[in-house]
């Protein structure tokens, strides 16, 4: 029983419901605004005006931005809803008719003379906030096209990806899972095939998983072959040279970068990954796992798998936040007590969890699908991280506040980082202390290598899209030789594995964001170490950095702590502090199992 914290999310904030007067009042009123825009600066841009006009297009992006958040958060655990669907389709349509005017102001801004916008930003105070934003749109120049066809592509927006990924999550929404006497929600399909607590209640989680998958393959594989078709038309029209730059040029960062991070971590499998699981395996007293063994909870000690209340979960966490921040537990503990935050699955419920971002004037929201495991807990240190995160850099304007994917995942990953440490550290049974490690590297296997192999297999799929449409046997075998390649000989992969491509919404939300999970981790696991050796020092830096929004680049922050992110060499000194737990995990088995 929860007695402190809510547990569902109060949107009274934004919009009373999605029928609010208020919200149709605010979407007559933004687009008469744009109207003016288009009128005032749209048609007569120049430097002398450039100040107000970048000015008055972030109070319009933040207005919009209100309401799609709105109206998403609102479908989110509704998908079932007839009415919370039309909602949400309605509003995505608005706002792609909003876009498709507002599109043409980047345009008119990229005929500037580059030279004299940079001048203008040294010497005008407001326009200087927006530097991030200005640099972004000469960045996306050269992929930028004339106005009337960025319109275009912005109205077919909404009948194009973005349609296909909801497609996507209504139909794994709408999804039955027959689990025993039950019927389950993918959400909770998944928590028991990865999670379950018997061998035998994860295998047959996971043939049901793949079952229901099964019965749905038709959609699924449409989804798959529209999302990286319109991936590859948008490429192309925009003159991207590869399906993954679209996501570089966005996060503004090099493919030699991702390239020699994807490289040091698939020449890390065999050390690491590999190793890990051969040595999971022998704790389990089994030659080899399967695959549904992989996240399996290491059971030793005699003390019981510890259930947490959502309240003992939300105390914990804000404890270990206030032993590294007050900042860090006074957001936190705002986030719980007001109503930031949609805690528990329910029907129509979307499966996984996230924090989505708002405008500087409100605060972010918070999805969970607690069941109240140790994963849960370190779920909500990482989506609290996000909110952290987005919350400190408010004060930055809206238009830059959110950082490059490639960095939101930093404060996530630390803040998990932190509560693991915290688990490890109060822990004096060596063999929960193995339980523990093991809790620790399942996530680091799945954060890291799972992502990484996410990513090739999606740069496999969207080059072999344009050669032909994709089959289920295509995406089976392709999806079954990334896992092979990465999870290694000590991982078993039943044929049910095959086709567990079709409920990751990653592939259809973002395309290629995946890297951005291993960048992440291993991103952190150099600050973790810089925080180590400087303590206190570190911290407030690291608000800094926080609160900087997208200010700074991957480059920038990296450069604050001194760190060369951009060599392979950082990477796999970031990967061998992974395989210095995997050999404190092997000598505690050694010293303790004799394994």
């Amino acid at each position: 029983m929860n007695e402190k914290y809510p547990v569902d999310w109060n949107l009274a904030c934004l919009y009373e419901g999605i029928e609010s007067p208020a919200l149709d009042k605010d979407k007559i009123e933004i687009s008469n605004q744009i109207e003016r825009f288009d009128e005032k600066y749209i048609k007569g841009l120049s430097i002398s005006n450039l100040s107000k006009a970048v000015v008055e297009y972030d109070a319009i992006y933040s207005r919009m931005m209100k309401i799609g958040v709105f109206v998403s958060l609102y479908y989110q655990i509704r998908q079932k809803d007839p009415e919370a669907a039309a909602a949400y389709q309605h509003v995505s349509e608005w706002e792609s008719q909003c876009f498709s005017k507002l599109c043409k102001f980047v345009v008119e801004l990229q005929k500037l003379d580059f030279e004299e916008v940079k001048k203008l930003i040294n010497d005008d105070q407001e326009l200087t906030q927006y530097k991030a934003f200005i640099d972004e749109v000469f960045r996306l120049r050269d992929h930028t096209l004339s106005a009337s066809e960025e319109s275009i592509l912005s109205k077919l927006g909404v009948i194009t990806g973005n349609a296909w990924h909801k497609f996507h999550e209504g139909v794994l929404s709408r999804i039955e899972f027959p689990f025993e006497e039950e019927t389950l929600t993918l959400s909770d399909i998944v928590e028991k095939a990865n999670n379950g607590e018997t061998e035998e209640i994860r295998k047959e989680a996971s043939l049901a998983l793949s079952e229901g998958l099964k019965r749905n393959e038709y959609a699924l594989l449409s989804v798959f072959n529209n999302i990286t078709l319109s991936h590859q038309i948008y490429g192309d029209i925009k003159k991207y040279d590869s399906p993954e730059s679209q996501r570089y040029v966005a996060d503004n960062i090099s493919k030699e970068v991702v390239d020699n991070m994807i490289e040091a971590i698939t020449e890390s499998y065999a050390s690491i990954c590999h190793r890990y699981y051969k040595i999971k395996a022998k704790i389990l007293g089994k030659d080899r796992l399967q695959y549904w063994d992989r996240c399996s909870h290491i059971k030793l000690s005699d003390k019981p798998q510890r259930k947490y209340t959502y309240d003992e979960a939300i105390d914990l966490v804000l404890a270990i936040f206030k032993g590294f921040s007050q900042k860090f537990y006074d957001i936190a503990k705002r986030m719980v007590n007001e109503s930031w935050v949609d805690v528990y699955p329910k029907d129509g419920k979307i499966s996984g969890a996230f924090a989505c971002p708002l405008t500087s004037d409100l605060h972010p929201f918070i999805l969970l699908n607690f069941y109240g495991g140790v994963r849960d807990i370190l779920t909500i240190a990482h989506e609290f991280g996000h909110g952290i995160h987005q919350t400190l850099s408010s004060k930055v304007k809206n238009l830059v506040s959110d950082p490059p994917l490639n960095i939101s995942e930093t404060a996530s990953t630390f803040a998990e980082k932190l509560t693991n440490e915290y688990f490890l550290k109060n822990e004096q049974d060596p063999k929960r202390q193995i339980e523990l490690i093991c809790s620790r590297l399942d996530d680091v296997m799945s954060t890291v290598f799972r992502q990484a192999a996410f990513f090739k297999f999606e740069q496999k799929i969207h080059r072999m899209r344009k050669e032909k449409e994709l089959s289920a046997e295509i995406m089976d075998k392709t999806w079954r030789e990334v896992l092979s390649e990465s999870l290694g000989p000590s991982i078993e992969l039943a044929p049910c594995v095959n086709n567990l491509w079709g409920y990751i919404t990653h592939f259809t939300s973002c395309p290629f964001y995946v890297y951005s999970y291993s960048f992440g981790c291993l991103f952190v696991e150099g600050l973790y170490a810089e925080y180590k050796r400087s303590g206190n020092e570190f911290i407030k830096k690291y608000e800094e950095v926080l609160a900087s929004g997208g200010t700074k680049t991957y480059s920038e922050i990296a450069g604050m702590f001194e760190i060369d992110a951009n060599s392979k060499a950082f990477w796999k000194t970031a990967l061998n502090s992974i395989e210095k737990e995997i050999d404190n995990l092997e000598a505690l088995c050694d010293q303790t199992l004799c394994v």
